[in-house]
């Protein structure tokens, strides 16, 4: 007779000293964008240090325990306490969102429950980068050009091969010149060269690659699934704006960054699975 003994079943918490994140049906997507803000310590302890002392079923109070869980508990964490407080009801937790969007959303509650106290402005000091949008006149002295924030790039995949050539095709600028002139205040139409330049990458830069898009031939959103490579450290600086106070060559800061995690979809178009 052959006795075969079946192996113990998988503890992570032995394994790795970390523990995972049950799926309430399709909420795979948002356990995934939970380990990894989880994982940014300085962003953790930001959202221990909020006062709870007085909420009930707020979404700050939900994601400290979420957090608070997911550091000290032995076996997976359940999620249903925050879904709640974010106004979802059952049927929210079986439809697939988009990941951006909620990163977004929940970024801004928490920035609004950090006023007044000892973490306000964390999520600008982590996540918030500055960018110049231009155009320039060629023939002439002429310059319109604009600043603004942002908390997250979306790069294209289709064309590129690599993350740096991603990089590359954002800051292309377009030509003005034709029927397509630009009209310069005071100048008339003026032939013209549009572009971005960046003038501060944040200490924790959020990537979107654009694997979903339009397409205008099937009037149907498509899934790129081109293959598309990236480092575990990337250098920027190149990208940074020639008279940008972060540029290397002037102020000795390093715009290196060195890979933190990777949220991937594996499916299709109509449907999949989130991991992280």
């Amino acid at each position: 007779i052959e006795v075969v003994v079946p192996d113990p079943p998988y503890n992570s918490k032995k394994a790795t000293g970390l523990v995972g994140l049950k799926n309430q049906g399709a909420t795979c997507y948002m356990n995934s964008l939970l380990q990894t803000l989880f994982h940014l310590r300085e962003l953790r302890w930001a959202v221990y240090s909020m006062p709870t002392e007085n909420d009930t079923e707020t979404m700050a109070l939900a994601l400290q325990r979420v957090f608070y869980r997911l550091q000290t508990s032995d076996e997976e964490v359940g999620t249903k306490e925050l879904t709640k407080s974010f106004g979802w009801a059952t049927v929210d937790s079986f439809m697939q969102q988009d990941v951006q969007e909620l990163n977004r959303v929940l970024c801004d509650k928490l920035e609004e429950k950090m006023k007044g106290t000892c973490a306000e402005g964390t999520i600008k000091q982590l996540f918030e980068g500055t960018i110049r949008s231009f155009i320039r006149c060629k023939n002439i002295e002429f310059e319109s050009k604009r600043e603004e924030s942002y908390y997250d790039i979306q790069l294209d995949v289709k064309g590129c091969k690599t993350i740096m050539d991603s990089f590359a095709k954002y800051v292309e600028t377009e030509d003005l010149d034709g029927d397509n002139q630009y009209e310069a205040e005071g100048h008339g139409k003026q032939d013209a060269e549009k572009g971005v330049k960046f003038l501060r990458f944040p200490p924790v830069l959020n990537i979107q690659l654009k694997r979903f898009e339009f397409d205008m031939q099937t009037l149907n959103m498509v899934k790129i699934n081109d293959k598309f490579e990236f480092t575990q450290t990337l250098d920027l600086d190149r990208f940074v704006a020639d008279d940008s106070p972060d540029h290397n060559s002037s102020s000795g800061v390093a715009n290196t960054y060195c890979l933190h995690s990777v949220l991937v979809h594996s499916g299709d178009v109509h449907g999949g699975h989130y991991f992280v």
